[in-house]
């Protein structure tokens, strides 16, 4: 689960760039494409359950975001077109996909 980080305090879906943009409470802005988001899904299916288990995800420059769903406070779970629909995105991990971790 999520430290003390940066947490969203909007986060807008950008169907025509394809773009999910999250405001966060300190300030930054970060810009993640759909494609990015689904080759780096952080579920076991597409990570593995252990180091050298990772799945190469490819294909996926042309991929929607359908629907996402708030998890608790500390994540948001993203459905995509293709059918995928289990990685549960944590704030620090959105973050360190954004470029801006913290701490």
């Amino acid at each position: 689960m999520t430290g003390n980080g940066p947490r969203p305090v909007e986060i807008r879906p950008h169907t025509v760039s394809k773009i999910l943009e999250i405001e966060w409470d300190d300030g930054e802005v970060s810009k993640l494409t759909y494609e990015h988001l689904r080759v780096e899904c952080p579920c076991a299916d597409c990570k593995g359950h252990g180091p050298g288990q990772e799945k190469t995800i490819t294909g996926k420059e042309d991929i929607d975001i359908l629907n996402f769903q708030p998890v608790g406070n500390y994540a948001v779970q993203l459905q995509f077109d293709d059918g995928h629909d289990t990685g549960i995105y944590t704030w620090d991990y959105l973050r360190r996909l954004g470029g801006s971790a913290w701490g």
